[in-house]
């Protein structure tokens, strides 16, 4: 499966490079160029630049000028319950039920930018993780896309 491309604009962009988007400020939201820049990206996903075009545009927030680019986001690595993690299958997200805030897994449990609900194909199986986690349940590393 095939990620999908998404148009947008970005500063100094080199073909690539790979950035985390932020949650768009105010002086974004009233911007002209608002629906083909940081509209279509996910904040706190990480996406990596496949094409830099030609074509510029002035932004407000940088006061730089800002290249077209193209971009696919980038497959993250998450933790999974053993038993449902399936190297091709396609599953919906949910937390982990820990609240343990020293876990060394936590932000692979609640990775930035995943949210509930979230349809996730699991790319790779990378490493069983279970020895590291709090909650005793068996834990998978695995790298994931999400569609």
């Amino acid at each position: 499966m095939e990620r999908k491309e998404i148009i947008t604009l970005l500063g100094n962009a080199k073909k690539g490079m790979k950035f985390i988007a932020i949650d768009p400020p105010d002086i974004c939201r009233s911007c002209k160029l608002f629906s083909i820049c940081l509209e279509k990206l996910v904040p706190g996903r990480k996406y990596e630049v496949i094409e830099v075009r030609d074509k510029q545009h002035y932004c407000q927030l940088s006061n730089e000028k800002i290249n077209i680019v193209k971009v696919i986001e980038e497959p993250i690595e998450i933790a999974l319950r053993k038993q449902i993690a399936i190297e091709g299958a396609i599953i919906k997200f949910s937390w982990s039920e820990c609240n343990e805030f020293k876990c060394k897994l936590r932000d692979l449990c609640k990775p930035l930018g995943l949210n509930i609900g979230d349809r996730i194909k699991i790319i790779k199986i990378l490493e069983d993780i279970s020895e590291m986690a709090f909650c005793g349940k068996e834990i998978v590393k695995a790298k994931v896309i999400i569609l």
